[in-house]
């Protein structure tokens, strides 16, 4: 049954996106190239992306040590306070994190986290377009379409978390839509509402190729995820998934590995979707910022 439930919006998504194509055809210059896309949120770790990295471990990294190090201890602490109180209750770490230091303190993170990826994303795209800009100008640029990022990811969210509701299918299409949001809002002007026709746009004619690079994305952050687990319970002698000091730490440098793992990932998917889509007929990141 649960098999049945998880295949079949697979099946008719499928369909659709073949129906789709034969209905809407889009001219492309090439079809969406892979291994190219994929092999591009690896290219962070290399000598040019080090700056991302060091960005992740500012804004990604550092909220993280203190999230770790403060604000799970408290919520931890205030939520056993309520189970003391009230035995029995499902509610009570829901009730821990109902706090203002800790509403305040995810916001904040959250916009932090939101900076870096609009800053690394307009550092790397400029490389991949060949007219690179330094890690400073990128976040010099940042704070304004970091906030319009913020506001579009909440709506996108919202769509997207009650499309799943209505079995599967829709939210895997409006994830697949909305994918580039980031992306677009960080390098063109299409505003709030028109980044979300842009990254349609962009999508359409590829949506099928996504949704495999997808997939494959979803294994690579699996396998990235393994090592620190299997590591650190080799070195503590306890369960991988029993917390620690090591998992604790590696928890943060997961975070920023993936963060910078992910910009990467989806810039090179927005150059290429641009390449193949536009013929490259956009304004290049230097025409946008001048």
């Amino acid at each position: 049954m649960l098999l049945l439930f998880v295949a079949g919006p697979l099946v008719v998504l499928g369909i659709w996106l073949w129906l789709r194509s034969r209905r809407d055809p889009v001219a492309l210059v090439e079809p969406l190239e892979i291994g190219r896309v994929f092999s591009s949120g690896f290219r962070v770790f290399g000598s040019d992306g080090w700056p991302v990295v060091a960005l992740a471990a500012v804004f990604v990294g550092l909220p993280q040590i203190l999230s770790v190090a403060v604000t799970k201890p408290m919520m931890l602490a205030r939520s056993q306070e309520l189970a003391a109180a009230s035995p029995g209750d499902p509610f009570a770490l829901f009730k821990a994190m109902a706090t203002v230091p800790f509403m305040i303190g995810m916001v904040i993170g959250f916009a932090l986290m939101m900076v870096f990826y609009v800053a690394s994303t307009i550092y790397l795209v400029s490389r991949y377009e060949g007219a690179p800009v330094t890690i400073g100008e990128a976040l010099a640029r940042s704070p304004a379409r970091a906030a319009i990022a913020f506001g579009a990811l909440i709506v996108a969210v919202i769509g997207i978390g009650i499309g799943w509701m209505l079995f599967l299918l829709p939210g895997i299409i409006l994830s697949l839509n909305w994918m580039l949001l980031v992306p677009v809002i960080s390098c063109e002007d299409a505003g709030f509402f028109g980044s979300f026709a842009r990254s349609r746009s962009l999508a359409v004619g590829s949506r099928g190729r996504i949704f495999v690079l997808f997939l494959l994305y979803i294994v690579a952050v699996i396998l990235l995820s393994i090592p620190g687990g299997a590591l650190g319970g080799a070195l503590t002698g306890r369960p991988a998934a029993t917390p620690g000091l090591f998992g604790s730490i590696w928890t943060v440098v997961l975070g920023v590995v993936l963060a910078a793992f992910q910009t990467g990932f989806f810039a090179g998917l927005y150059v290429e979707l641009r390449r193949i889509r536009d013929g490259m007929a956009r304004p290049a990141l230097s025409d946008v910022f001048a």
